[in-house]
């Protein structure tokens, strides 16, 4: 059984609360595929791809395809998935408004988007605490004001920003429509 972070129960638990089990999932920045693989073990009918700009090598099981590529040119054609998950990726994003511009073009009618990323609210605002936490991470985060934005100017609706419980007042969840 592979260890789950809290981050990752909140985006299943997320994903449960749907009235549908997504037949289409893309995980968007998915690194070594070890949560993307626990999302097809908990969703055997849905197919999922998974796409990461540093994928070591491309492989496929059953339901789930890898591809390399990055979220701000999405190899997909438009209204694919059902659902977009992205966990711990958004802040390494160059282009994080173009990014979500991008799945929203894949994201079918109705379509939903997950989003689990650290935010610089709380204590990483602090801007000494939030740049250290940046350089030692390697990303750039971005704040829940920013996010919203991004998220209003491509189009997504019911919009809900909320932190993490037990993620040291650090990570969210972040979840939107089409």
């Amino acid at each position: 059984m592979k260890i789950l972070r809290a981050i990752h129960y909140e985006v299943l638990n997320e994903i449960s609360c749907s009235r549908t089990i997504p037949q289409t999932i893309l995980d968007v920045g998915c690194g070594n595929g070890s949560f993307t693989q626990v999302v097809s073990t908990t969703y055997p009918g849905s197919d999922i791809t998974a796409i990461d700009t540093s994928v070591a090598k491309l492989f496929s099981t059953d339901n789930i395809a890898f591809f390399k590529g990055s979220v701000e040119q999405l190899p997909f054609v438009s209204e694919s998935f059902d659902l977009v998950i992205t966990v711990l990726s958004l802040h390494h994003w160059k282009e994080k408004g173009k990014g979500i511009s991008e799945i929203y073009r894949v994201l079918k009618k109705d379509g939903r988007l997950i989003i689990g990323d650290p935010l610089l609210e709380d204590w990483m605002s602090n801007r000494i605490l939030g740049m250290l936490m940046q350089v030692i991470d390697g990303g750039i985060f971005t704040d829940k004001k920013r996010v919203s934005e991004y998220l209003n100017m491509a189009g997504f609706e019911d919009i809900s920003i909320r932190l993490i419980p037990n993620t040291m007042n650090s990570l969210y969840l972040i979840t939107a429509k089409k």
